[in-house]
């Protein structure tokens, strides 16, 4: 008991050793979705080639030598996210959440012969969007979370534990003689370097929920020009900022009263572990395009994105809830909220586009992204991400992206608009698990994610004044691990499986001049 006591003391200390950021991070910051106003959303964001939207911004910056006016855009919309969740058995959730996810300004100037016009673009865009409810629930025959607790401590003196091991084996009610002291990990009698979980042998209830919220923005300041209308060159400044939060828990019930105090056990009834935590962050970087049309009916894009730099800084707490059958509670909990400043480097992308126009009466556009996922990378002044980067290299692969959408006018003023966008997974396509850190807290190891986008939109257009209306149906797919066991005896953990389908309508609002 004293050395319990006097461990308190040491802890907190421990906390930076032990949550250190990870390949989950890396996969979420990322990822990117279709961009710009809604003319461009509604054939899917495949503008790459055919330019004159502020998409061009961050996707192929020759397309601002297109236009031929100044304007300013506003794009209000609407998101409904729909969440399924399965794990032992089946959760859903569902909100409703207004954003404006872009606006633009272009200022349009004429030149000379060679270079008859230039311009000159502002605007911001929302290029991710992390919004997620999930729950789940369920009876785990097999294995406990108490169970990957103990795992994390097996090996370190009980003086030098730290993290959600230290909070573990901290939490604990003194029950008397015979029992002693019990908390939610205990070392054993045999090796006090070998711990064991308050509900080892499984036979729980489990209860997962988890909340996310955030956006990954972009800030651009770019400039094209067209030289005698056939080459369009451009460039871009990229300002990311990055706003995310999450909170999770984990509960583990003895409903069945497997470990009501019989035989010597502890009178056990519930484990509760919460954690939340923040990031914010922001970095620069750089978009280069050019934008060809050989031929009247026939254009081609290319571009290349450099990899930005954000620096990040995580706030993170975590909670551990213990209580008895007797309704006697216990809660341990770090005595301030970790917080740690690092950097991680976006992958560069390559792009490339072609779109076709049919005479006047409509367009058709494909275009793909090459990514290469493996280049992302954390750093930071004291702390060394060589495991980390290490496992990105193992898990991580290449991606091509692929966007596609066409447009056909109905009228001068009418317009009516389809697309499709594939986006690859971060992850190896076999999903394998090839890292593991059992000193990381529980929510950790995800497997690989795809995305589609279903897009559908219309237009209406005046000489000063147009509206465009699009539609996107977001459909993705991700796993994770909620706790990870080395124990072939009881291990695996039941996988969380989650099915997002998100409905997005955008409405655009311009003027030209």
């Amino acid at each position: 008991m004293f050395a319990r006591l006097a461990q308190r003391a040491i802890w907190g200390a421990l906390v930076g050793a032990l949550w250190a950021q990870n390949d989950l991070d890396a996969e979420r910051w990322s990822q990117m979705n279709p961009q710009g106003s809604a003319r461009a959303l509604g054939m899917a964001g495949a503008f790459s080639a055919l330019g004159g939207d502020p998409a061009n911004l961050t996707q192929n910056p020759g397309g601002l030598g297109l236009f031929v006016r100044g304007g300013l855009w506003l794009s209000p919309a609407l998101a409904l996210p729909t969440t399924s969740t399965t794990y032992l058995s089946s959760g859903h959730d569902s909100r409703t959440q207004l954003s404006v996810p872009q606006f633009a300004l272009v200022l349009h100037g004429r030149g000379g012969k060679a270079i008859p016009y230039w311009n000159f673009a502002f605007g911001y865009n929302q290029e991710g969007f992390f919004h997620q409810n999930s729950q789940a629930s369920g009876f785990n025959e097999r294995n406990s979370f108490t169970q990957s607790l103990a795992e994390q401590a097996e090996g370190i003196p009980d003086t030098l534990l730290g993290g959600t091991a230290a909070l573990a084996y901290q939490n604990y009610f003194d029950l008397g003689a015979p029992l002693g002291t019990r908390g939610v990990i205990d070392a054993t009698n045999t090796n006090p370097y070998q711990y064991q979980g308050v509900f080892s042998q499984g036979q729980v209830f489990q209860e997962i929920t988890s909340q996310e919220r955030g956006r990954l923005n972009t800030w651009s300041i770019g400039a094209g020009f067209s030289y005698q209308n056939k080459v369009y060159f451009g460039a871009a400044l990229l300002i990311r900022s990055l706003s995310y939060s999450k909170t999770y828990r984990l509960r583990e019930i003895d409903t069945q009263n497997r470990y009501n105090g019989s035989g010597g056990t502890t009178p056990a009834d519930e484990v509760t572990f919460r954690e939340k935590y923040t990031s914010t962050g922001s970095g620069v970087g750089l978009a280069l395009g050019v934008l060809v049309e050989p031929v009247d009916f026939f254009r081609f894009g290319l571009s290349f994105t450099t990899g930005s730099r954000l620096r990040i800084q995580d706030e993170y707490n975590a909670d551990l809830e213990f209580a008895l059958d007797d309704g006697r509670r216990n809660s341990t909990t770090y005595a301030e909220p970790f917080q740690y400043t690092y950097r991680f480097s976006y992958p560069y992308r390559v792009s490339v586009g072609m779109a076709f126009l049919l005479g006047g009466k409509g367009a058709v556009s494909i275009e793909g992204d090459f990514l290469d996922y493996r280049n992302a990378t954390f750093s930071s002044s004291d702390y060394s991400y060589d495991r980390e980067n290490e496992a990105i290299e193992k898990q991580f692969s290449t991606a091509y992206n692929v966007r596609a959408g066409v447009e056909w006018l109905l009228t001068d003023q009418v317009s009516l608009r389809g697309g499709y966008a594939y986006y690859a997974p971060v992850r190896n396509p076999d999903g394998r698990l090839y890292y593991t850190d059992y000193r990381q807290p529980a929510n950790l190891t995800s497997l690989a994610m795809q995305r589609q986008f279903i897009t559908l939109g219309a237009g209406y257009r005046l000489d000063k004044f147009f509206v465009d209306v699009a539609y996107l149906y977001a459909m993705s797919a991700q796993k994770y691990l909620p706790y990870t066991l080395r124990n072939p005896a009881y291990a695996p953990a039941p996988v969380v499986v989650i099915q997002n389908r998100t409905h997005f309508i955008v409405t655009t609002l311009g003027l030209r001049f």
